[in-house]
Parts: C-alpha cells; sequence; structure tokens
C-alpha cells in the first residue's frame, strides 16, 4: 500500500513539557504515520525538559531548574506518564521500572508563620485516599465545590475546642433568639428546621451547611435569595468567631488557625455568591480581573487572613511576584481559586506525589526514549533564531535556525547511565561533538540566551511545504519577543499577549548536608514548606534522591534541601554577554547573606556556634545554585486581568500554527506541568482531532 500522498510534516519548536506531550498526542494513534509524513521536534543545547529540565553532575548529582513536586489532581500529566512507563517496558529489575516507582506519595506540609519575636511552623497533614492519579473522571462542579467546602468547615470547626465552649446561662436567651431567628430563615427557604437545633452561635455555620446540602445540584434552580442567605450565615459565624478569639489571635497557635482556615473559606465561599459567579457564562475566569487577595479582601476577609502565611504560600508556589518583586504579589483570583479548590478537594492518593529522582531522569528521558522509539526525530542543538510570515502574513512561512555544534557521527546520543537510571548530563556529551574541545574550554553555555556562540552558529532555513507543513510552537512567553518579532506586528493578539502577560525569574538553592533531618533538628516529618524567609521562602526535604545519586565514600551527605523562589530583574537586552555571571554572583551573595540568618529557625543543630541563625558551613558537602534568567527559563506569572490574552492552541491567528505551553489558554491558565500537558494536548487536538476535548480531564471545569 503506498503511503498517503498528503502526509504532512510537524516541526516542534522546544523540548518542555507542552511540546512533548503535542508530540506524544500525535503519535498516540495507530495510523499517526499514514498522516505525517514526519514529526521532528527541535531544541537548543543537549538536552529536554525545558523549565523542567535537570541534569547530573559530579557524583551523579541531581540538578535542578528548581523544586518540582506534582499535585494529586494532575490528572492528564499522571494518565500520560503511566502510558509513557507502559510503553517503555522497563525490566522489573530496573530503577524506575514503573510509575508508581518513579513517583511517591507525599502528604505533609508546613506553612511558616512570621510571628512577633520567631518563626512559628504550621503543620498540615493531609489524609491520603486509595485513588489513583490519571485514573479519569472529572472535577465536580462550582456549586459541589462550595458544598463539599462548607462541610469541610463545620466538620473541621466541630472538632475544635471552640465548639465545646460551655457557654454561660446569661446567654442562653441570646442563643434561643438565634435558633429562633434561623429556623425562620429556614421557614422562609422551604427547607429542614430541625436541622439547626444546636446551642450556640455556632450553629450559624451549621445551618449554614444544611441550607447548602438541601439546595438543589443544580445552581440554575437556586433562587437568589437563598444565596443570600448564605452569606448572612457565613457572615454572622465569622463575626462571632473573631470576636470570640480576637485577643489571642497572636499568642494561641491552634485558635488562629482555625480562624484563617474558616475565614478564608468563609470569604472565597462569599465571593462567589455575591459575584453570581455560579451564573456567569465565563465562570471562573470572571475573577481573573482582581488579584485574589485583594478579592478575598473585598468579601470580607481579616487582614489576619490575607497577610496570613497560609495565603502567602499560595502566592510562593506560583512564584507571583510582579518580576520578583515581594511588594507586588499578583495572583488573578479566578486562577487561585480553581487551583486551590482542586488541590485541596480533588487530589488522588495524596495531596503531592514526589519524583524518585530528577524530573529529567523520572519525565523527559523516559518521554524522549518512547518518543524516538515510535520515530519521532530530534534535532539537538537547533536554536530558534526566527519565525517568518508568508506574503500574505497568513501562515509561517520559515523557520530560521542556528545550528549550534557538528556531530561527529550526525546523530546526538544524549543520555547516560546512573546506578542503572538513564539520565541526562549537566553538561553536553563533548567527545560527540566536533567543536567539543573548544566549548569546554572556553565553558560555553550552550543553553544561554546570552551564548558568545551564536558567531559559530551554521543558519539554516527550513521552508514551507519542503521541509514542514505544520508548526508546534512550544517555547515559553519570555522568548516570543525575540522569535516572533513579525507575528507580533501582524497580529493585535500576539502584541497583546506579550505586553499584558508577565514572567518573572526564579533561583534554586540545594544542598547538600552531612547529617541527616533529625540531626539537624527538624523535629517533624520530612515537609514541604511555603512562606518561610526570603529569597528562600520554599524548602523540600528532597533526601530520599540520595539513593539515585552515585556519591564515593568517604563523603556521604545524608540530607539533600531543596529551595526556591523569586529574584527581582527583567531580561537583559541580548548582546549582554556578562548578564548570566552577574546574576550568578549576585546569587551566590543572596544565598550566602540568607544561610547567615535563616537557618537557625529550620535547623538548630546545624547552627554555627557562634551565630545561632547561622549554617555550620562545615556540615555542608555540597551545594548547587540556579538563576532562571533566559527568556524561555523565567516563570510565566498568572497576574490579574492578563488571562483574556492568552491564546488559544488552535487559534494562533496563522493557518499553519499551533501553540503550546503553560502561558496558553488551557483551563488551569497557572505555571505547572499540568497545565503544559494540557496545552500540548490541546495543540495534538487542533491538528489532528485527537485527543477527543472530552478526554482531557478538567479542562472546562469550571
Amino acid at each position: 500500500m503506498s503511503p498517503n500522498p498528503n502526509r504532512k510534516k510537524v516541526a516542534i519548536l522546544g523540548g518542555g513539557a507542552a511540546a512533548l506531550t503535542a508530540a506524544f498526542e500525535l503519535t498516540n494513534q495507530p495510523d499517526w504515520k499514514d498522516r505525517y509524513e514526519s514529526i521532528t521536534v527541535y531544541q537548543l543545547g543537549w538536552r529536554l525538559g525545558g523549565k523542567g529540565a535537570s541534569g547530573r553532575g559530579q557524583d551523579g548529582r541531581i540538578e535542578e531548574h528548581g523544586l518540582h513536586i506534582w499535585l494529586g489532581y494532575y490528572e492528564n500529566a499522571f494518565r500520560m506518564i503511566q502510558q509513557v512507563y507502559r510503553d517503555l517496558g522497563r525490566p522489573p529489575n530496573a530503577p524506575l521500572a514503573t510509575w508508581n516507582e518513579a513517583f511517591k506519595p507525599d502528604s505533609f506540609i508546613v506553612i511558616a508563620e512570621n510571628m512577633p519575636l520567631r518563626w512559628r511552623f504550621w503543620p498540615l497533614q493531609f489524609q491520603t485516599n486509595n485513588e489513583v492519579p490519571g485514573a479519569g473522571g472529572e472535577f465536580p462542579s462550582l456549586w459541589s465545590y462550595i458544598v463539599m467546602a462548607l462541610r469541610e468547615m463545620h466538620e473541621h470547626f466541630a472538632a475544635h475546642p471552640l465548639a465545646r465552649t460551655p457557654q454561660s446561662e446569661s446567654a442562653a436567651t441570646t442563643h434561643h433568639s438565634i435558633e429562633e431567628w434561623l429556623k425562620g430563615l429556614f421557614k422562609e427557604a422551604e427547607l429542614d428546621v430541625e436541622a439547626t437545633a444546636v446551642a450556640s452561635e455556632a450553629m450559624f455555620l451549621q445551618a449554614a451547611r444544611k441550607l447548602a446540602e438541601q439546595l438543589d445540584k443544580d445552581p440554575r434552580q437556586h433562587r437568589a435569595e437563598d444565596h443570600h442567605r448564605l452569606i448572612r450565615l457565613l457572615e454572622e459565624f465569622i463575626n462571632w468567631l473573631f470576636k470570640k478569639i480576637e485577643a489571642e489571635l497572636e499568642t494561641n497557635d491552634e485558635a488562629r488557625r482555625l480562624f484563617i482556615c474558616l475565614d478564608l473559606a468563609a470569604a472565597a465561599i462569599r465571593g462567589l455568591l455575591a459575584e453570581g459567579i455560579l451564573f456567569h457564562e465565563d465562570a471562573l475566569g470572571a475573577l481573573d480581573k482582581y488579584d485574589f487577595r485583594e478579592w478575598l479582601g473585598k468579601h470580607g476577609a481579616s487582614t489576619w487572613t490575607t497577610g496570613s502565611g497560609a495565603l502567602r504560600g499560595l502566592y510562593d508556589l506560583v512564584f507571583a511576584y510582579r518580576n520578583g518583586d515581594l511588594n507586588r504579589p499578583a495572583l488573578a483570583a479566578g486562577v487561585a481559586v480553581r487551583g486551590t479548590l482542586r488541590m485541596y478537594f480533588t487530589y488522588k492518593g495524596a495531596v503531592f506525589w514526589k519524583m524518585q529522582a530528577g524530573m529529567g531522569d523520572t519525565i523527559f528521558a523516559p518521554l524522549y526514549q518512547v518518543l524516538e522509539q515510535r520515530g519521532v526525530e530530534f534535532k539537538f542543538f537547533h536554536r530558534v533564531k526566527n519565525l517568518g510570515l508568508s506574503a500574505d502574513r497568513k501562515a509561517i512561512a520559515q523557520i530560521s535556525f542556528g545550528r549550534q555544534v557538528t556531530l561527529k557521527n550526525g546523530f546526538y546520543h544524549p543520555l547516560f547511565d546512573v546506578k542503572g537510571l538513564p539520565c541526562w548530563p549537566s553538561a553536553p556529551f563533548y567527545d560527540q561533538i566536533v567543536e567539543g574541545d573548544e566549548l569546554q574550554a572556553q565553558q560555553i553555555n550552550l543553553e544561554s540566551f546570552w551564548t558568545p556562540w551564536q558567531a559559530r552558529e551554521k543558519e539554516i532555513i527550513l521552508e514551507q511545504g519542503k521541509d514542514f507543513d505544520l508548526v508546534v510552537f512550544g517555547i515559553s512567553l519570555g522568548s516570543i519577543p525575540y522569535l516572533c518579532p513579525e507575528l507580533i506586528a501582524a497580529n493585535e493578539k500576539w502584541k497583546n499577549m506579550v505586553e499584558e502577560m508577565e514572567t518573572v525569574r526564579t533561583l534554586a538553592m540545594q544542598l547538600w548536608l552531612k547529617p541527616d533531618l533529625t540531626e539537624l533538628g527538624w523535629t517533624m516529618a520530612t515537609p514541604v514548606m511555603d512562606a518561610y524567609a526570603e529569597p528562600f521562602n520554599t524548602w523540600a526535604d528532597m533526601s530520599h534522591l540520595l539513593v539515585r545519586e552515585n556519591w564515593s565514600a568517604p563523603i556521604q551527605p545524608k540530607n539533600l534541601a531543596y529551595f526556591c523562589g523569586t529574584m527581582a530583574g527583567g531580561i537583559p537586552a541580548p548582546g549582554e554577554v556578562g548578564a548570566p555571571a552577574q546574576a550568578q554572583n549576585q546569587l551566590q551573595a543572596m544565598a550566602l547573606d540568607w544561610l547567615k540568618h535563616n537557618i537557625g529557625p529550620l535547623w538548630p543543630q546545624a547552627a554555627n556556634p557562634g551565630n545561632p541563625e547561622a549554617l555550620n558551613l562545615s556540615l555542608l558537602v555540597a551545594q548547587f545554585l540556579r538563576v532562571n534568567i533566559d527568556p524561555s527559563e523565567r516563570y510565566v506569572l498568572s497576574v490579574p486581568s492578563a488571562t483574556k490574552d492568552r491564546l488559544k492552541a488552535g487559534e494562533s491567528g496563522f493557518d499553519n500554527l499551533y501553540l503550546a505551553g503553560d502561558w496558553i489558554d488551557n483551563g488551569i491558565n497557572a505555571g505547572c506541568v499540568e497545565a503544559a500537558v494540557i496545552s500540548g494536548m490541546l495543540a495534538a487536538n487542533a491538528i489532528s482531532g485527537f485527543p477527543m476535548l472530552n478526554d482531557i480531564i478538567g479542562f472546562s471545569h469550571p
């Protein structure tokens, strides 16, 4: 049988999660070779992964772009990686032979609270369940989330000693009046009144729960007055609770934390009801014009809540600070509500899942191997320089590359073995490159936007109809002004996108230490912590990765700590070849200063004897510092009012161009691997019709 003469050539630009998901989904149909003559991934430098890339350094050390942990609601990402591991078919005795060897559940989170005089650590032990992420099923409706939240609030409060505080006899008349008022309210609503028969102001919360549970599951059947009643009940309850514990909010950890949880949830529910979001055609997207903190305050949240470590931790999680300025937090309210609801109420197995090796080893090496087996071609060391338009400005006519190196055998083998696991190196294999000795001697970074090596590149121009037919642009937002000036000039939507959407520098610090976690003085379980001292506000104990590294005696670290955060600064001009070194020097100074002033509260037994706040540097075995300043590495923010400017995967405005990345309109609209995977699925759907939109879990809810 002769090949289909109409088969297309697909060029995929970039090798991050979104781009590789598009390649995976395009090749996931058994007849894909009848549709496409070729699918080629063009990648800068020597490794895949984008913002999720990792490499192996000295002693097999895992060196990451930052801290990467998957959330338990990442349905699409888990489903894809499960298929990748099945298709890979590693022998049962191989390292990380299956996906559930590559990922392990993690349920312990700590929120740092910067209280007067000292830091307080708020432990949150999430329950686990028997569900498997990636197994399918749809997310709840927004109304269902509200009912779940009210139920959780009531049960959480009912289990607290405050709910069982003995009432004085003098309060009996007041309580009787409250009960009568509630009975009247429920009678007006034509609902069950017996559920309100309790004997304190806490009945406001119970009544709100019961009212919500008795309303129709379809909010379109609700009356506006039903929502007004819920708002009033929550207001009465929170006002009562605040008055009851106001005097001890600063000194009583349990009372403060209870109030923050209940106040945050109550303000969010009141906001959703008051603004009619359940009836709005754009649902949560209608809230993206607000900053989350401001929106909560608008709907009654206390300053204790809006200034809490719990809320700051959410901003830290998504690096939500304009240009890295901690005084300019910015997180679109709809994005925040959606992510919080999914993270808290719909996780499967555990709230977090930790990879059991580097992200490059766990995700991108298996993906590369499976795609290569399927027949996808990879062109490493290809730096995209420009996308050129056709004469009528309706399609991509040319793609210009700088080919960075000459390969000795015409093909690059990118992986190597570390203790039986295929891994990416932190530097290219120079012995496969004609210019390898020169690159190594000059310490050239081929992944850098500012590399002076550009003058040595060989220009390659691909032409539409000859070298490609369709293009998937999978390079991140920060690079678009440099790679797509013709598209920005030709299309108002591209112009608006690059002007309104924002990115931020991120930084990462990894410490290998001689003592284990207990010997450092940490007294709780192994944590993931947010809202700690800036700029390294997030910490995760990643000591489980040490067994995947290749340390030799006599130095054997027993603890591995990952820290990350944001750094202020824009994108230096293309000609500033010294910019990376300047940023790295700045990061080193920041890290040294931070280690001098912030270790005592975390690891008291690791402190310097002469300074109880500083790390005893003799305990340090090794460190790895990284600042992500390159345009494509900058984290994409979810700033208020910019969601509307996100482009859709299949609506680039150019006939043969499709988009993939966490920066496009993907239903989550926040920087995470799930958003990237969904965007890759959407790009594949726009090209081929597969996967079906209904098979993309959570894309349209809520």
